[in-house]
């Protein structure tokens, strides 16, 4: 019988690459989507000619409206028996635009999705969700996973929606899924010029020698965890045996944009220049993940400090370190 494979929906993204670089470590035969004209990283590329990997190109929620069984094909969904789900088409700055098409193209597309799962016989689904938005502001800044959630952007309404179909598909069907509500990752092949990642982006710019852009007045508080810890936790939850099947995965301890750019001060050795902008409506004051449930099944995550975060994604540009098309 063919042994089994691994899918990454989100492949060729910051958490992908760096989740397929550890996958790799251990597994031949990864199947990896994304969307048309996603870049690769290098060592990605490497892995596809080698036959180490399939890439698959494609519109998540347009393949979604095609048909359970054109999707199961599409996806090689017949071979695949865990799916790590990263896709989104939104961000928490820009997701309350049009929130009736942002959840066709992700929660609806995600329970069709499912459904092509569960007729396929995929065992397990890994959903990434999001520390960061889910909770909303009804809390006192450390957010617990038992605690009720109440989103203020549509990102993570879908997150949690999808967190609830997830729980009701395993009651349905019995299939087998975990959540990981990542904090704020930050690290290697992440877009410093997008639209997330705070500590990547003011790196890179304060590299360049561009000035660092910030919302408010720099009080706004995260939980910001470097990309390595993040996929160790990730893959601890996905392949351990917890107790539960939702956790929040970060590093346990806020830091304000201010501390960020002190931070990138110190490893660089030179002040940037920072340009404060008008505070936006979607920033909740204070996110800061509690990880005593991880902890307790798992043991300490022991992450990073961000400045050692920082040193070392600074020495990834510095050694010319690449950054993805998209």
């Amino acid at each position: 019988m063919e042994e089994k494979k691994t899918l990454i929906l989100g492949a060729a993204g910051f958490i992908g690459t760096n989740l397929c670089r550890r996958l790799l470590e251990k597994e031949n035969g990864l199947l990896l989507f994304d969307r048309p004209g996603a870049c690769f990283a290098p060592f990605l590329q490497k892995a596809l000619e080698q036959n180490r990997a399939q890439a698959f190109y494609g519109s998540f929620s347009d393949l979604a409206k095609e048909g359970t069984d054109q999707e199961i094909d599409a996806l090689h969904l017949w071979e695949t028996e865990t799916v790590y789900h990263l896709v989104s088409t939104t961000c928490p700055s820009n997701s309350n635009r049009d929130v009736a098409g942002e959840m066709e193209e992700n929660l609806i597309a995600t329970i069709r999705f499912l459904d092509a799962c569960q007729k396929a016989g995929v065992k397990k689904v890994v959903f990434l969700s999001s520390g960061g938005t889910v909770y909303g502001r009804e809390h006192h800044g450390i957010c617990r996973e038992e605690e009720e959630a109440f989103p203020i952007t549509s990102y993570g309404v879908q997150k949690l929606a999808i967190e609830k179909i997830l729980y009701l598909y395993r009651e349905m069907y019995g299939l087998d899924y975990r959540i990981v509500r990542l904090s704020n990752p930050y690290g290697p092949w992440q877009r410093p010029n997008g639209v997330q990642g705070a500590v990547t982006t003011f790196t890179y710019r304060a590299i360049k020698g561009e000035p660092i852009e910030v919302y408010g007045d720099g009080s706004v508080v995260r939980d910001y965890l470097y990309i390595d810890d993040a996929v160790r936790g990730i893959l601890q939850i996905a392949q351990g045996r917890g107790r539960s099947r939702l956790y929040n995965l970060g590093c346990g301890k806020g830091h304000t944009l201010l501390d960020v750019i002190e931070a990138i001060e110190t490893v660089l050795g030179k002040k940037p220049e920072v340009r404060f902008l008008p505070g936006r409506p979607v920033d909740v004051p204070v996110n800061v993940l509690d990880v005593s449930r991880y902890e307790a099944d798992f043991g300490p995550l022991s992450p990073l400090p961000l400045t050692e975060g920082i040193r070392r994604l600074a020495e990834f540009y510095r050694k010319g370190g690449l950054v993805l098309c998209r």
